[in-house]
């Protein structure tokens, strides 16, 4: 049984390490894209640093969600945490959803104004 648990626990630390070395390579990838997308002359700039930030936050919720999963102490309890995260990406994707909303609609409203 000693065994068991110490493979269990080299497991966990391996997906820890190797999880927070993704972690770090996504938070890079981000950093550049970010700096790539404020010297954009584009107009649709600021639309793609806001989808940049959902990208990101997204991923940094699975990052989390995959944390918590390695320490699951078993099989109820990882499907807790995973409901839990379903549930929070729902409400995030609700919550981005209605903000790519306005913003549409605040670029189109402006794109439609006479200009004097």
């Amino acid at each position: 049984m000693a065994e068991i648990s110490s493979s269990a626990e080299n497991i966990r630390a391996m997906l820890t390490e190797a999880l927070g070395r993704l972690r770090k390579a996504n938070a890079e990838y981000f950093e550049l894209l970010e700096r790539g997308l404020g010297s954009s002359p584009l107009p649709i700039a600021d639309q793609a640093k806001q989808f940049c930030s959902f990208m990101q936050r997204n991923a940094n919720a699975t990052f989390d969600f995959g944390e918590k999963l390695i320490e699951a102490k078993d099989v109820q309890d990882a499907f807790k945490i995973q409901s839990e995260f379903f549930n929070g990406q729902m409400q995030a994707l609700t919550d981005q959803a209605r903000s790519v909303g306005e913003s549409s609609m605040k670029a189109a409203t402006g794109a439609f104004t006479p200009k004097n």
